[in-house]
């Protein structure tokens, strides 16, 4: 039988007296009332011997279940009224927060289950609205947020995903040396960064550089707020991921352009093109070798390809220069109009690249959280409450495989 010991011990309601336990309906119920020694004036805080009683209310709270059992407490309570400040009104309750019509324990429960499960599966166990689960745990968020300092950030890295389809996108800016979402704005140019960066300015923070891809957007932005203070890192795997396409863009071209055998053979090669040379197995790279024989131009695009994938792993910036000034002399020397334009990217954006020997940072962590970020509104069917999506970003780094959304 419930006791006002197994109340405190198992609910939380410290200062109660039970009153009486009824089973039926497949739920439990509790009816308490606030210990008479316990009271207080929720104006000034005037403890009982001010305190007088004039009236009564009962309110009823949805408390943690009992298994499968819905369990409830009915709150007997009393109008009190000060002697002291003279306020007059319902006794404080403690147990629950404001208005809500929930104990406070079934609160930290709704969190803790949302941390492991989506938030359809804690509605549909805990027995109650999708709405309520999320605006607890939004509200639980907003308040982790809003105590959430700034470290000593050093180094950041800056991607966009989208959002929505049709062109909707949204900036994170991740603090790479804990893989925490620090940054999440709406849309893909500088307006969506400068906000961080400031953030960061004005408190002190001692960030040195950034990492990102090729977008003068997000360069304009550091440059911007940090001038040269700040260095720009521009990021290996968007740079290969030109190559890539280079070399895509070239055999597109050739399957237009070619005829008859060397066509066909061309045609159906874009995987085997875009792997690096030690992935390949040997039946690939048998293939990979007659292709070669058969179109020169293609195998000279290829080499390009893999050798630029050599930069990253060179000791310093001044081999990292020697290498640049080679690479994009012979792209040039080629005649292949898509590594032309490579070139002329890589020339134009030198210094961001070069920056990569002195920090040696990347977007890769960010990388992986674009994973999560896709199985996070896949399992929420789109985000409606945009601030909400943002809030479920900065903390991200620490959802478990199975994302709650």
């Amino acid at each position: 039988m419930a006791t006002t010991s197994f109340l405190y011990h198992s609910l939380g309601l410290v200062g109660y007296r039970h009153l009486s336990t009824e089973y039926g309906g497949g739920k439990l119920t509790h009816h308490v009332e606030r210990a008479s020694g316990k009271r207080n004036c929720g104006e000034c805080g005037a403890l009982r011997p001010f305190i007088t009683l004039d009236g009564r209310f009962q309110r009823t709270f949805l408390a943690l279940p009992v298994g499968r059992k819905r369990q409830e407490v009915v709150l007997h309570g009393h109008i009190q009224v000060c002697s002291k400040c003279g306020a007059r009104g319902r006794e404080p309750i403690p147990f629950a927060d404001g208005k809500a019509r929930f104990l406070r324990a079934l609160n930290r429960l709704i969190v803790d289950l949302c941390g492991i499960t989506t938030m359809k599966y804690v509605a549909q166990y805990l027995g109650v609205g999708w709405d309520l689960v999320k605006d607890v745990f939004k509200a639980h968020l907003e308040k982790r947020h809003r105590k959430r300092k700034l470290r000593q950030v050093r180094y950041l890295a800056v991607d966009e995903f989208a959002t929505h389809k049709g062109n909707r996108y949204m900036t994170v800016a991740v603090y790479l040396e804990t893989g925490e979402i620090l940054h999440a704005h709406e849309g893909k140019d500088a307006a969506a960064l400068i906000p961080v960066l400031q953030r960061l300015k004005r408190a002190g923070v001692p960030l040195k550089a950034v990492a990102m891809d090729m977008s003068d957007a997000y360069s304009k932005a550091v440059r911007e707020v940090y001038g040269e203070e700040v260095d720009v890192v521009h990021d290996t795997f968007h740079v290969v991921a030109l190559a890539s396409k280079a070399i895509d863009d070239t055999r597109k071209d050739m399957v237009r352009e070619l005829q008859g055998e060397e066509r066909k053979a061309i045609k159906g090669t874009r995987f085997l093109l875009l792997k690096g040379l030690e992935s390949l197995k040997e039946s690939s790279m048998s293939r990979l070798m007659a292709l070669m024989e058969l179109n020169e131009p293609l195998y000279k695009a290829y080499l390009l390809k893999e050798d630029l994938r050599m930069f990253w792993s060179l000791p310093d910036a001044e081999a990292g220069k020697t290498f640049l000034d080679e690479w994009t002399t012979e792209a040039r020397a080629v005649g292949n109009r898509h590594f032309m334009r490579l070139a002329d990217t890589l020339n134009s954006h030198r210094p961001g690249l070069l920056a990569y020997f002195k920090h040696r940072i990347s977007t890769g962590p960010l990388e992986g959280l674009n994973n999560k970020i896709k199985v996070l509104k896949r399992q929420a069917y789109g985000y409606r409450d945009m601030a909400f999506f943002k809030l479920r970003l900065y903390f991200l780094h620490e959802t478990s495989v199975l994302m709650p959304g």
